[in-house]
C-alpha cells in the first residue's frame, strides 16, 4: 500500500464530514441497516470478531496492525468540541483508501461545504506544503495624474512579492521599475513591505497593507488595499491600489501593457492618490503653495447660516458651524445630517468651496457652494454665493444663496 509522509489535521467540520463517510461506507459494505454499539464498530474491547467492525476492514486494507480504540478517541475529542483533530499517517491513509481516494485533496474537492470552511481546511493541509506562484495585474493612479498598471508576483507560500511598474513611453515601449519585498499575515489583514533598486544598491520601497477578512489570501481574485512610497520623482505618496488575478503569467504580461481599464477598476482608483511635493519647508508658510492663506482659513470657524434660492422659487435652509479647535462641521439645522463634507480656500484664497451630502429632512441631496470669502474680514457679515447639485428627488437644481456668517 502506497502512503503518504505526513498526518493529517482535520477541522472539525471536515472530521465529521470523514466519520460520516466511514460509517456510511461500513455500513453499505455490509448491508447493515443500523451501525451498532461503539465496542463493535470500532473493533476494541470486549467486540466479536467474527462481526463486522472496522478494525477488520481497514487491517484487510493494509499490512498493518490497527488499533480500532482509535478511532473512536477520535470521535470522543469530536463529541468533546475539539476544534482541530489529528489522523496519524497510516490511519489518515487507510481511511482514505476505505472511502475510495488516492489522496486527501481528492477528498477535499468532493465534499465541498462553505467557501470558509473549504478554505480553513486547505489551509491546515497546503498552505505550508505547496508553493505556488501567484499573478496579479495591479493598478493605482499614478503619476501625470493616470491610471498606471503593473505586474505583481507571489511566491514562496505567499512570503515573497515582486512589484514591476509598467510606463508607457511615446514611442510605443515601456519602462519598467522592479521593487521586491516581503508579505506578513496578521490577523484579517496581509502587509507588504518592498525593496527597490537605488543606484547599485536596494533601499526601502513601498509599504502596503491590504484586508483580506479570514479567508486564504490564495483563494481571492482581488486585494484591495492601501500603499506608500516614493513616486519617481521623489515625492512620497500613498494611495488605494487593487490586485487583479491573472490566470497565467503571460495573460499578466498581456494585460499589463495593454492600455485598456476596467471601467470597475477605474471607478474605484481613480484620483485616490495623495502627493506631498518634495519640500524642505523653512517655516510655516512654505508648507505648500496653500500655506500663504493660513491665515484666512483660521477665520473660517465660525456659525453659518445659509438660505438656498432655487431657480424654481423655492428655497431651503441650512445652519451649521464650524469649529474654531479642529474644523469639525457641525450641524445645527433639526433633523438634517451632513453625511459627507469638505471645504477648501481656491483661486488663491478669494473663494471658499464647501460640499455637502444630506441625509434626513431637507430638499439637497448634495450641493456645490462657492462663496467669495470677503465676509471673513469681519467678525460677521452677509454673502451672496453659488450653489448647483441633486435635491432629494434625484433632480439637477441650482440657484444663489445667502450666508449670514458669525465668527465664533
Amino acid at each position: 500500500m502506497k502512503t503518504s509522509q505526513s498526518s493529517l489535521v482535520l477541522t472539525s467540520e471536515y472530521f465529521k464530514i470523514m466519520l460520516d463517510k466511514v460509517h456510511e461506507t461500513f455500513m453499505n459494505k455490509h448491508q447493515l441497516v443500523k451501525l451498532p454499539k461503539a465496542l463493535q464498530l470500532y473493533g476494541y474491547g470486549a467486540y466479536n470478531d467474527t462481526k463486522p467492525n472496522l478494525k477488520q476492514d481497514f487491517e484487510d486494507i493494509g499490512s498493518e496492525f490497527i488499533n480500532g480504540k482509535y478511532l473512536y478517541d477520535k470521535s470522543r475529542q469530536f463529541e468533546k468540541g475539539k476544534l482541530l483533530i489529528k489522523l496519524n499517517q497510516y490511519y489518515k491513509d487507510i481511511i482514505l483508501l476505505y472511502l475510495g481516494y488516492e489522496d486527501f485533496k481528492l477528498f477535499l474537492d468532493a465534499h465541498k461545504t462553505s467557501d470558509i470552511e473549504y478554505e480553513k481546511q486547505y489551509d491546515l493541509v497546503y498552505k505550508d506544503t505547496e508553493d505556488i506562484t501567484y499573478y496579479y495585474v495591479n493598478y493605482y493612479f499614478g503619476e501625470d495624474d493616470t491610471i498606471l498598471k503593473g505586474q505583481t508576483i507571489i511566491s514562496n507560500n505567499w512570503k515573497t512579492i515582486q512589484h514591476i511598474f509598467i510606463y508607457p513611453l511615446d514611442d510605443g515601449t515601456f519602462r519598467e521599475h522592479y521593487s521586491n519585498g516581503s508579505i506578513k499575515r496578521q490577523g484579517d489583514t496581509i502587509t507588504k513591505k518592498t525593496n527597490t533598486l537605488s543606484g547599485e544598491r536596494y533601499i526601502d520601497g513601498a509599504s502596503e497593507i491590504y484586508y483580506i477578512g479570514h479567508k486564504s489570501p490564495s483563494h481571492l481574485n482581488y486585494l484591495i488595499g492601501t500603499y506608500c512610497t516614493f513616486d519617481i520623482f521623489t515625492n512620497s505618496v500613498a494611495g488605494r491600489s487593487i490586485l487583479e488575478k491573472c490566470e497565467s503569467k503571460q495573460i499578466m504580461e498581456e494585460e499589463s501593457k495593454s492600455a485598456f481599464i476596467p471601467p470597475y477598476i477605474a471607478l474605484e482608483i481613480r484620483n485616490k492618490r495623495i502627493v506631498n511635493n518634495s519640500i524642505v519647508a523653512r517655516n510655516a508658510l512654505e508648507l505648500s503653495n496653500k500655506s500663504p492663506y493660513a491665515s484666512l482659513y483660521g477665520k473660517l470657524a465660525g456659525t453659518y447660516d445659509l438660505t438656498f434660492n432655487f431657480d424654481t422659487g423655492f428655497k431651503e435652509t441650512l445652519k451649521f458651524k464650524i469649529l474654531p479647535t479642529n474644523y469639525q462641521i457641525i450641524t445645527l439645522t433639526e433633523n438634517v445630517y451632513i453625511e459627507k463634507d469638505r471645504f477648501e480656500l481656491i483661486n488663491k484664497g478669494s473663494v471658499i468651496n464647501f460640499r455637502f451630502g444630506f441625509s434626513g429632512i431637507i430638499a439637497l441631496e448634495r450641493v456645490n457652494i462657492y462663496i467669495k470669502t470677503y465676509f471673513l474680514k469681519d467678525a460677521s457679515g452677509a454673502q451672496e454665493g453659488v450653489f448647483s447639485g441633486i435635491d432629494n428627488e434625484n433632480r439637477l437644481i441650482n440657484g444663489t444663496l445667502v450666508v449670514n456668517y458669525t465668527q465664533n
